[in-house]
């Protein structure tokens, strides 16, 4: 039995979608639903066919469900579709803030749903929307880093990662640079390009980057500066973010690392209230761990207590990644029994 996984999103070159894809091929695999088709982004509707009648669509939510956008509508309406059909469809990994309580009263029409912070989980449980708890598959992927790795030596001064936002990247970059602090973006410089739009673009302007070389600053925004900064093997990532004695942490995905290589942290406010989130999941003092750039001067280290909650909340979350696949399984067994 295969599945269609819906919601590639390695098209912007990013660690933490690579990660997450890495997480899903693999517990779907180990659960016998290898996905016979990757589908690059949340617009279903030019892959009708596939999304309408494969046994079991898995959509991968990331932070694209907020604000009530065109794609919360349009994963609303394929699971509607299916429902009416009667084929299974799983909204995993996602987040959801500031849709309207109508859009989140329809994901009854989801079989399984997985919210990666206990915010989200909040606010769909208000209107009665069932769902189970299973943080970024992110911080999975660190975590099995972390095992295969646990010699790393940890003694450079802290890393300062990018943003989701060209202005904030700007600033950030501008702060470790007068810390000497290293810039260590989540972001990374692509080999090849990807099936997508973002991903042509991004190699384009990557290579004429490279031919323009000092200029490239004064040309291009800080967004393509930080694929030109980054790591280019996730591997290779996660070992460079686990040399530096803390990180100061301007995504989300950056804040997944870090918990799961166990990296005291501070991190900046995003578009959502996701960072926030996962942090307090974590047993992380907010107050300790958001914080603004000007007064900057330190990453504090964990204390005691957010020391034993960030332990409890890791092996709450691989217990919770095991169970996430098992029910993903068990959403095509009358499937099969049928066929």
């Amino acid at each position: 039995m295969n599945s269609v996984l819906l919601g590639d999103t390695r098209d912007i070159h990013h660690h933490g979608c690579e990660a997450v894809l890495h997480q899903l091929v693999a517990g779907l695999t180990s659960v016998g639903l290898p996905p016979s088709t990757v589908l690059n982004g949340m617009e279903w509707e030019p892959y009708g066919d596939t999304c309408l009648c494969a046994p079991l669509v898995v959509i991968n939510g990331e932070g694209a469900l907020h604000h009530a956008r065109p794609v919360v509508e349009s994963v609303l309406s394929l699971a509607e579709k299916r429902r009416a059909a009667g084929l299974p469809t799983a909204l995993v990994n996602a987040s959801w803030f500031a849709n309207t309580p109508e859009q989140t009263r329809r994901l009854a029409s989801f079989d399984l749903i997985a919210l990666r912070d206990g915010a989200s989980r909040c606010t769909v449980r208000a209107e009665g929307i069932v769902s189970l708890d299973a943080p970024d598959l992110a911080i999975r992927q660190a975590m099995q880093w972390r095992v295969a790795h646990p010699d790393t030596v940890t003694a450079a001064p802290p890393s300062v990662s990018d943003s989701t936002r060209p202005e904030i990247t700007r600033k950030l970059r501008a702060f470790a640079a007068r810390r000497g602090w290293k810039y260590l973006p989540v972001l990374y410089p692509p080999a090849a390009p990807r099936p997508g739009a973002k991903s042509r673009k991004i190699w384009r302007k990557l290579r004429l980057a490279r031919m323009l070389g000092p200029l490239t600053r004064w040309v291009f925004s800080p967004r393509y500066h930080a694929h030109l900064a980054g790591v280019a093997d996730m591997d290779a990532y996660c070992a460079a973010l686990s040399r530096h004695r803390g990180a100061l942490a301007g995504r989300f995905h950056t804040v997944c690392f870090c918990l799961g290589l166990r990296i005291p942290l501070v991190a900046l406010a995003s578009n959502t209230p996701k960072i926030e989130s996962l942090l307090t999941d974590a047993g992380l003092d907010t107050a300790r761990r958001m914080v603004n750039l000007d007064p900057l001067t330190a990453i504090p280290p964990f204390s005691e207590a957010e020391a034993t909650g960030l332990e409890r909340f890791l092996a709450s979350a691989e217990q919770e990644y095991i169970a996430l696949f098992h029910r993903l399984r068990l959403l095509v067994a009358p499937v099969e029994a049928a066929s």
